[in-house]
């Protein structure tokens, strides 16, 4: 079971594609963005949260590794600057 939940904002193709087992690409926002690689889990419901922005779309997948790059150049060399296992909620 994940505790840790990380938000993902992923391009709508990479949303629309996302799938059991498959991979996107997106950005994780901490005090500025960074670019990520996520091997997706397994999609569950996603059950909305009251802070939500209803004009965003959301979908959850658990036991998912994230790969954290300084830039894409980094990330795409697969040089990281964090791994991590997580629950992920990608959105766009």
């Amino acid at each position: 079971m994940n505790f840790m939940v990380l938000r993902i904002k992923t391009a709508s193709q990479e949303f629309n594609s996302a799938a059991n087992e498959e991979y996107v690409y997106g950005e994780i926002k901490r005090q500025k963005s960074f670019p990520v690689y996520v091997e997706l889990g397994f999609e569950e419901n996603y059950n909305p949260s009251p802070q939500d922005d209803p004009n965003t779309e959301y979908r959850i997948f658990r036991n998912c590794n994230v790969y954290v790059g300084e830039n894409e150049e980094k990330l795409d060399q697969g040089i990281f600057i964090q791994k991590m296992s997580a629950a992920v909620i990608i959105y766009c």
